[in-house]
């Protein structure tokens, strides 16, 4: 993957530790390891959006990646969406935004995904890319993504962390049997999940569940009949 030219994002990962706006040092922990920010941020690049709608903001690594991209593009907007950033992560990623001179291009909202979600949708937010990392029970999952879905313009991208997680791999299986997405490659390497200890090609055949971040292009806003149901 491409480095992202942000030294504040190796920093966090280099120290192990990350800064609030107090200039205080907290543990970094709970982020997506460097190379799927990386990944974002080049697919960023490519994709060229004006909107990028992340669930997760915590110490600001996927938010420094997909803001760098925006910079170098020189445009864009990310609005993170993080009910926890001033209690549980101590600004600490509002603090690695303004710490790598990229607030300009971020705004946080600072309230619970399924208040915040829906009041985008309302607002009429138009999104051409969605990245999923918040709370990962099926539930919230699959509710993140039904908003993003409705936001996210045609042939644009919904990015899902913690793929291997059971619960989000069901979403997944969800998303690919009631709407019309493909998976892109993003070039990260397949890995899979498995509770088995065992190696080689058996790992995919007994854990079937890609452990890293992945991506999937809405087709088109094509919806179901009400009475549609699809085994997932």
């Amino acid at each position: 993957m491409a480095k992202v030219p942000c030294p504040v994002l190796y920093e966090l990962y280099e120290t192990d530790r990350a800064i609030d706006l107090d200039g205080k040092s907290h543990d970094f922990d709970q982020n997506v390891p460097v190379n799927y920010a990386e990944a974002l941020y080049e697919l960023v690049k490519n994709v060229k959006p004006k909107i990028v709608v992340e669930v997760g903001l915590a110490c600001g690594t996927t938010a420094a990646a997909a803001l760098t991209g925006m910079k170098e593009n020189g445009f864009g907007k990310l609005i993170s969406i993080d009910p926890g950033q001033s209690t549980q992560w101590h600004n600490c990623g509002v603090s690695t935004v303004k710490r790598a001179g990229l607030s300009e291009w971020h705004e946080l909202i600072e309230d619970y995904d399924y208040f915040a979600l829906p009041k985008l949708l309302r607002d009429g937010v138009r999104a051409d890319i969605g990245y999923i990392d918040g709370w990962h029970t099926f539930d919230y999952a699959l509710l993140d993504w039904f908003y993003l879905d409705k936001m996210v313009v045609d042939k644009g991208i919904i990015g899902f962390n913690d793929s291997h997680f059971r619960s989000v791999h069901r979403v997944l299986k969800f998303v690919l049997s009631h709407r019309h997405y493909e998976e892109i490659d993003v070039g990260l390497p397949k890995t899979y999940a498995s509770r088995i200890p065992v190696a080689g090609p058996l790992i995919k055949r007994i854990g079937d569940r890609s452990n890293e971040d992945r991506y999937f292009r809405k087709l088109d806003s094509w919806e179901p009949y009400t009475q549609f149901y699809a085994p997932f």
